[in-house]
């Protein structure tokens, strides 16, 4: 019995502090400053200026909706894909050409899925995306356009402006 009329006044008194925590709250949050509205910053597409693709790590750096500084490739790709790897070298030879002036990102499908979603590509690989400092986005599917290297060189020179 003892028992019982410990634990139900242990029970009172913890909602009784219960009750007087979420008076204060109130309160509080009456008394709290209005937040501040504020606007994310656009998301800025990394920059690469040492003639070298980038291998992307981190899904949060590119984004459909994204900002480029300079024309950006994007290739997303797979290393069990035998087109990916045909493209492979030419993105490496092109990233060193247009060294400081194109940027060259390379995806990886099987590690970056959600992105791969996210740009609408549908599901073929190679997809390569040109993005310009305009908003402009041109995409690519397969290697039939991308290939050879002077087709790819040619891509790049027309959206250079």
């Amino acid at each position: 019995m003892k028992k019982i009329i410990f634990c139900g006044i242990a029970a009172i008194l913890a909602l009784a502090s219960c009750n007087s925590k979420n008076a204060g709250d109130t309160v509080e949050t009456a008394n709290a400053p209005q937040a501040q509205e504020t606007t994310q910053p656009a998301l800025t597409a990394p920059v690469a200026t040492d003639g070298k693709v980038i291998e992307l790590t981190d899904a949060s750096a590119i984004a459909p909706d994204m900002k480029v500084e300079q024309l950006t490739v994007l290739d997303f790709n797979a290393v069990w894909c035998g087109p990916c790897r045909q493209l492979a070298p030419v993105l490496e030879q092109m990233a060193e050409k247009y060294k400081g002036r194109v940027s060259f990102i390379s995806i990886d499908v099987d590690k970056f899925g959600s992105l791969f979603e996210a740009f609408n590509l549908g599901s073929s690989i190679p997809a390569v995306v040109f993005l310009t400092p305009d908003g402009e986005r041109k995409v690519y599917i397969g290697t039939g356009e991308l290939l050879p290297d002077t087709a790819f060189e040619a891509i790049i020179d027309a959206n250079l402006k």
